[in-house]
Parts: structure tokens; sequence; C-alpha cells
């Protein structure tokens, strides 16, 4: 794919930012592992906007890798689209328990989040470490009802 439209002035800011109903339902930060802990060296931010259709967008903070996007066909094929754009920034097999990939990522999922019906794929990338990090608690301005809603 192209690199994402940058109309924002952002580099690497999708094009489906400026559509109103579009917006960031899951983060996922790629990086670095710490070799003795549970630290991470932040590379790579796969965000996943959801609006009208799924949206992967890739982008690295020091802007080593050229911002990428990726279209799942369905709603069941957002973790395999995923799992499809990383693949050649990090060939081999991703299943493979005995041969470590030295990749790190943190995955972070709103409520509502398509990418929730397949968290448990997540076990499947058996080379990277996998840190699912769920919300416990949140507040967000309704505008339906005028009011704020917090969930645990």
């Amino acid at each position: 794919d192209q690199p994402p439209s940058s109309r924002s002035g952002i580099p690497g800011t999708p094009l489906c930012k400026h559509e109103s109903m579009a917006s960031v339902s899951a983060f996922i930060i790629i990086g670095s592992p710490h070799q003795n802990d549970n630290g991470i060296g932040p590379r790579l931010v796969a965000e996943l906007w959801e609006g009208d259709r799924a949206v992967w967008a890739l982008r690295s903070f020091d802007e080593s890798v050229v911002p990428r996007n990726a279209h799942p066909e369905a709603p069941e094929l957002i973790f395999d689209s995923f799992v499809d754009m990383i693949g050649d920034l990090y060939p081999g097999p991703h299943d493979d328990p005995a041969s470590p990939q030295n990749v790190s990522m943190v995955v972070t999922m709103l409520e509502g989040s398509t990418l929730f019906r397949q968290v448990d794929r997540f076990k499947e990338l058996r080379s990277f470490d996998v840190h699912l990090a769920p919300v416990a608690w949140s507040r967000t301005w309704s505008a339906w009802n005028n009011e704020w809603v917090e969930s645990t």
C-alpha cells in the first residue's frame, strides 16, 4: 500500500482520521524487549481505525519505517491483516517458540474494538513477547446522553 495521507500535517496520519465516524479502537506498540525484564523499547505503533471500514495504520516513532496501511477485507480478518502488515518487517515464523524474534508487543483495545473478538489469536504469535493491556477503567463523554459515562 501507499503511505497514508498526511493532510493533518502529522506524518503517517491515515486519511480516515478526517472522516467524522472513524476513530482508533486499538493500539499495538511494537519494539525491542528488555532482555531480563518486561520493558519495551518502542519502535512502531499500529493503530486500528474503525468506522465504515477498518484500516490498520503502521508508523514508526523515529521514521525508520515507511508508514503503511492495511485494509482488512472483513471484520474477522483484522488480526490476519495486522500479521500480514508486519510480516515483511519481521520475517520468519511467528508461531515457533523455538525461534524468538526479539520483538515485544503491547496491545491495548478500547471498549467496542472489533479486535476484542480475536484477542485469543495473539497467542499464535509464539515467537514474540506479547502483553495484553486491558482497560481497567474508563470515563467518556456521551454526546447522546450529555453526561459522563464510566465503565470498569
